[in-house]
């Protein structure tokens, strides 16, 4: 799916996408989700992402997208903020200026919280793009929202669990501009609450069919990692991914 999005885009316009905010793993995701790589991505202040859903699409997709008998698809991405980019940025700086580390400089504390608090603590940026999918989409399109949190930025206590989306609580009260929203934990879990389905949905994207190995497998890592890794590539970027991490468990 990765390459396709981009012969559908073309590098140019796949470049247009924000890589180190997700914004190129929303485009990736919601395709293989929907079934069809995406029709136009932001240009000229439009909606960040198009979907053209294919005729057969167009009913079962309701529980992903909250709408029924709808064409198209548009999407308004945002990326939670946090602090590991700009803790990840200052390394840089000081190690291209041939400064020397030491331990705490190296060293960054986090507190665990749970997944439905960080759903909560993303709630007005839910509601500022979907205040901005009411100036850019039009009502006869479903109007999605795709929020991405980053695991480093945002740690939370249920991160081994398979699927998570019993821990979180219902949103009821979605902004009226949004059908849908989107949520990816990434790099590993990605739900949608959707308006028409009136609840949460976990969409699994680590696995394949039977005897398949998913992207990444053989190099032991996650495979949306490994999407991000080969999107970069077929562009050329050679910028270091905030995503290629590993976590490993040691004393303190």
């Amino acid at each position: 799916m990765v390459e396709e999005v981009i012969n559908v885009l073309g590098v140019d316009g796949a470049a247009k996408l924000k890589t180190r905010s997700g914004e190129h793993l929303a485009v990736v995701l919601a395709a293989a989700f929907l079934g069809v790589p995406p029709s136009s991505v932001d240009s000229d202040g439009g909606t960040d992402i198009r979907f053209d859903l294919d005729v057969d699409m167009r009913g079962h997709a309701a529980e992903l997208i909250g709408r029924t008998d709808v064409r198209f698809v548009d999407f308004e991405v945002k990326s939670l903020p946090g602090p590991a980019r700009a803790f990840d940025a200052r390394i840089k700086r000081a190690l291209k200026r041939g400064q020397e580390l030491s331990e705490r400089d190296r060293s960054r504390k986090t507190q665990v919280t749970s997944a439905n608090a960080i759903v909560e603590a993303g709630r007005e940026m839910i509601e500022r793009a979907a205040e901005q999918l009411s100036k850019k989409s039009s009502p006869d399109c479903a109007r999605n929202v795709f929020l991405i949190s980053h695991l480093l930025d945002h740690m939370f206590a249920e991160v081994l669990d398979v699927v998570i989306a019993h821990h979180l609580e219902p949103l009821t009260d979605l902004p009226g501009e949004a059908d849908a929203v989107w949520f990816l934990f990434a790099p590993l879990h990605l739900v949608v609450w959707s308006r028409s389905a009136n609840r949460w949905t976990n969409l699994v994207f680590s696995a394949g069919a039977p005897g398949e190995k998913p992207p990444g497998f053989d190099d032991g890592v996650e495979i949306l990692v490994a999407v991000d890794a080969e999107f970069r590539r077929l562009l050329g970027d050679e910028q270091p991914s905030p995503y290629a991490f590993k976590l490993t468990a040691g004393d303190l």
